[in-house]
């Protein structure tokens, strides 16, 4: 598995007991193009790492599901083709974990 990230990603310490420090936005959120099995939805990234994210949607998603996305930073215009598998549901959003970086 190669993961490459743009100089400009600084993430912060490890908080919360995370393995990996994880990168929130606040101003200009990235955004995913996700396609699941089941369909295909955009939604904004509200923090990353690298190891994962958490995208805020309200779609009905389950645990273990596969998708694919495209994560695009405004302010660099930088995209990211990445695979993973959701981790976490909540009333938010999901919780994604990376497994393949393209």
């Amino acid at each position: 598995m190669v993961k490459s990230y743009s100089k400009n990603w600084h993430f912060i310490n490890k908080i919360e007991g995370r393995k990996y420090g994880r990168k929130r936005f606040n101003e200009i959120l990235p955004t995913a193009n996700c396609k699941t099995r089941d369909c295909d939805f955009k939604a904004p990234v509200c923090d990353i790492s690298s190891n994962g994210a958490f995208i805020k949607t309200g779609g009905h998603f389950s645990v273990g599901q596969e998708v694919a996305m495209t994560i695009t930073f405004p302010i660099t215009g930088e995209r990211h083709m990445v695979t993973g598998e959701i981790v976490r549901v909540s009333s938010e959003g999901l919780g994604v974990n990376f497994k393949v970086f393209f």
